[in-house]
């Protein structure tokens, strides 16, 4: 249906108090139908556009409005409509040259079957209030508010831009394939495929008829993006070939985003990795931060999942307790998000009451024997944590209350890796 031939509902045409009233806010107001084709918009949603209601009427929301090809990487659309909540996100965009901070809150109409009819979308310019607490940033399923992970946006935004080959390292649940994901969905390739190839699956890592054979993956993600995982066990004869690949691009090959956990540089001092094959991803290659370097998004990705999964299992379950999040700051985090998502889902399916609680969280391996020392160390770390918690990461309140002084107190802090700023900002 063309945008001129698109009619918005009743109850805009037969309600101008209610049309104005929307005109007068100071926020963009939207009105999305569950194909995210624009139904109204207000004045304020039209005033940096030179355009007029008629003109963005039956376009898709993020064309007409954000200029992208595919859904915005903050959109929570698709849950109000799947799920009938209201979703709240967080994103920096440029406006006139300067990044600004907006809140976007979207949340159902339901009609009089209780079916969502339309969702609505509020932007607010929070850029003045955000200096204190760092905002929430997602793409796809990658969130943070860590500022240390800043860069993987950053980046994320560059390379969106071009077809150039990339690299991700990365422990183990740290979020890589998310990540090839999102790179592809905010890129022009968006509406191409995207194929996921498993080095390690394939015999002594040489698989050139897997890759590049008439039905390959190479074949099969032509136009769109191929998701390397675990380059490290790709043979030599397999690296050989895919250098010469991209050493010769043709506007229909895929671009490659490949992935290892393992140090990239290590790879090609060892020769596991050739240097040819190596030098193809040299302008492009990011590591993904473990969870334990990123200690402020715990708190917020721990509520991610105890949202997601409460609905999923029907758990009573609406946040963590005090001694449940001092339980999880003090923990290391082998597993990373993978892991944490785990112990959330679980958490959910134990919880009994709107809080979890300490006992509803499992960590590290149970029945494990330890040591005397390790029992009194992880005792230690328990209790500053706790306290730098409870005081908000101020270091001078913390101190008095162990007993200690504030260089004995910094110096436990680094042996137990603990960041005032991680604790700063927790509710």
């Amino acid at each position: 249906m063309s945008p001129r031939r698109f009619r918005p509902p009743a109850l805009y045409t037969k309600a101008p108090f209610l049309q104005s009233l929307l005109d007068g806010m100071p926020e963009s107001v939207k009105v999305i139908d569950p194909q995210f084709r624009v139904v109204y918009a207000n004045g304020a949603s039209l005033k940096n556009m030179e355009t007029g209601l008629n003109d963005v009427r039956g376009r898709f929301c993020h064309q007409a409005f954000y200029g992208y090809k595919e859904k915005c990487f903050f959109c929570g659309m698709s849950r109000v409509f799947e799920m009938g909540q209201p979703q709240v996100s967080y994103c920096t965009l440029s406006l006139h040259g300067s990044n600004r901070d907006y809140e976007v809150s979207t949340f159902p109409l339901f009609d009089t079957n209780r079916k969502v009819q339309y969702a609505v979308e509020i932007v607010r310019d929070i850029t003045p209030l955000s200096k204190g607490a760092p905002l929430p940033q997602s793409a796809g399923k990658i969130s943070s508010r860590d500022k240390t992970f800043g860069l993987v946006f950053e980046q994320m935004a560059q390379w969106a831009e071009d077809d150039q080959p990339v690299l991700l390292q990365g422990e183990k649940g740290t979020g890589k394939k998310s990540f090839a994901r999102a790179l592809h969905q905010r890129s022009h390739r968006a509406s191409g495929p995207f194929r996921v190839f498993h080095c390690v699956d394939n015999a002594k890592g040489e698989c050139a008829e897997g890759l590049f054979g008439a039905e390959g993956a190479w074949a099969k993600a032509k136009g769109g993006t191929l998701y390397l995982d675990g380059i490290c066990h790709l043979g030599e004869a397999s690296q050989k070939m895919f250098a010469e690949k991209l050493s010769k691009p043709s506007p229909e090959d895929p671009r490659v985003v490949a992935a290892t956990p393992l140090d990239v540089l290590s790879l090609v001092h060892q020769e596991i990795l050739r240097l040819d094959f190596y030098n193809r991803f040299a302008s492009r290659v990011l590591r993904l931060p473990a969870l334990r370097d990123r200690k402020q998004d715990l708190p917020f990705l721990a509520q991610h999942f105890i949202e997601t999964y409460r609905v999923l299992t029907g758990s009573p379950a609406e946040k963590l307790g005090p001694d449940a999040l001092c339980q999880l700051m003090a923990y290391s985090w082998p597993g990373n998000i993978r892991e944490l998502e785990t112990q959330m889902e679980r958490a959910c399916l134990m919880a009994k009451g709107p809080q979890i609680e300490r006992l509803d969280v499992e960590l590290g391996a149970p029945g494990k024997a330890e040591k005397l020392d390790d029992l009194i160390h992880q005792t230690e770390k328990t209790y500053l944590v706790d306290l730098l918690a409870k005081n908000h990461g101020r270091l001078a309140e913390t101190a008095q209350q162990a007993g200690l002084s504030l260089k004995t107190l910094q110096r436990k802090m680094k042996k137990y890796e603990l960041k005032s700023e991680d604790f700063r900002h927790l509710s």
